[in-house]
């Protein structure tokens, strides 16, 4: 059976200012003819569907129109909720999703929700595990409060609930961020890999379907694979190569992983030089971010530059006069930073560029969690 695996659309991302909701329906088209291609029996979609918790309109209709569109190819499509998602709003009318063969995971944190599936080798099995915190996981499971401390105690705590035989064939998707996997500035992680946990959890799945890290790559072994975000979603990520990956789950033991690669409507790439060798340049559509090495470059650089860029999202000053990158004009907007990121740079700012420690840091991440759980029941 070869299963389509994607994670991290993030519909909605605004990208400094500028939204990304136009090159979001150019790269799920290209996602659906790979999916309409005749050689894909199910469709995996490992978390952060949406940017953010309360998606607009706009972005729910988005992924709305491209799950129904797997839905009237007969596709069976399951999906869990990310850090970025509300699980309850995911999971909305999803008893009726699942007639049409979309299968989302059940919202209650700490569970575990199983489908079988059978093909020419026998009964296979996708289990479905949403993004949880431990705070989560220790109030669904207060007998063992005291004990659930990280992330690693959390999953631990769940997966042991939900114990899988050696029988058939399973297959994870789940929304979390594994030890030694590459990250990017576009991922919203704890602070200090708090909410690391290890790979060997997964030991008795086939395949573990990941979401989370933006990045392409397998954890530990092949079959651990984060999929990757379909588009770039920051500077960060001008390196990178999108695709979606494709597992070919034969016999037990036997998976096999390809991967397709994605096309965006806009290239993203980083420019670096003197304002009048850049203004020189060929102009392109792509989105850019420049970084100027003049001494004393135009006041009015950024307006300049966009007549040849006009997807020019970002300007950057690096000359010997600053110990420090000084960003102008098109500055990622603080709505568009995660809240523990902004309190860090604020702290930095009001203590002469000292930065918070350990204990506080983890005095904040625990207050966080505790609101976004309170947030969560309203």
């Amino acid at each position: 059976m070869r299963f389509l695996h994607l994670a991290d659309l993030h519909i909605g991302k605004v990208l400094h200012r500028h939204s990304l909701i136009p090159d979001q329906k150019h790269i799920l088209n290209q996602i659906f003819d790979i999916a309409n291609s005749g050689s894909i029996d199910a469709v995996l979609i490992a978390g952060d569907v949406y940017q953010r918790s309360t998606p607009s309109p706009e972005s729910m209709t988005v992924f709305s129109d491209f799950i129904s569109r797997i839905a009237e190819i007969n596709l069976p499509c399951y999906i869990v909720s990310g850090n970025h998602d509300s699980a309850e709003r995911i999971s909305y009318l999803s008893a009726l999703t699942q007639k049409a063969g979309v299968f989302v995971a059940n919202p209650k944190a700490g569970v575990v929700t199983s489908f079988p599936l059978h093909d020419a080798f026998g009964e296979i099995t996708v289990h479905l595990l949403p993004f949880c915190n431990p705070l989560q996981i220790r109030k669904a499971y207060p007998e063992e409060a005291d004990s659930i401390k990280t992330y690693e105690d959390a999953i631990k705590s769940v997966l042991k609930r939900y114990p899988v035989s050696g029988e058939g064939r399973h297959i994870l998707v789940a929304h979390q961020f594994l030890t030694g996997g590459q990250t990017c500035e576009s991922e919203e992680l704890a602070v200090g890999g708090m909410d690391n946990i290890s790979a060997e959890l997964f030991e008795d799945y086939d395949y573990v379907a990941l979401g989370h890290l933006h990045g392409p790559q397998s954890v530990l072994r092949p079959t651990v694979r984060y999929a990757g975000s379909p588009l770039k979603y920051s500077f960060s990520e001008v390196t990178q190569h999108k695709s979606v990956t494709i597992a070919d789950v034969r016999g037990k033991g036997d998976v096999r992983i390809e991967t397709v690669p994605l096309h965006p409507m806009h290239e993203m790439r980083e420019i670096t030089g003197l304002f009048d060798d850049l203004a020189a340049m060929s102009p392109s559509d792509d989105y850019i971010h420049a970084v100027l090495t003049d001494e004393e470059p135009p006041v009015d650089a950024h307006r300049r530059l966009r007549a040849v860029f006009p997807n020019l999202l970002h300007t950057e000053i690096r000359n010997s006069k600053l110990r420090e990158d000084t960003f102008v004009a098109a500055q990622a907007a603080p709505e568009e930073t995660d809240f523990l990121t902004l309190l860090r740079q604020f702290y930095a700012f009001q203590n002469n560029g000292a930065e918070m420690n350990e204990n506080q840091t983890a005095i904040v991440q625990r207050l966080l969690e505790e609101t976004e759980k309170e947030v969560a029941a309203l």
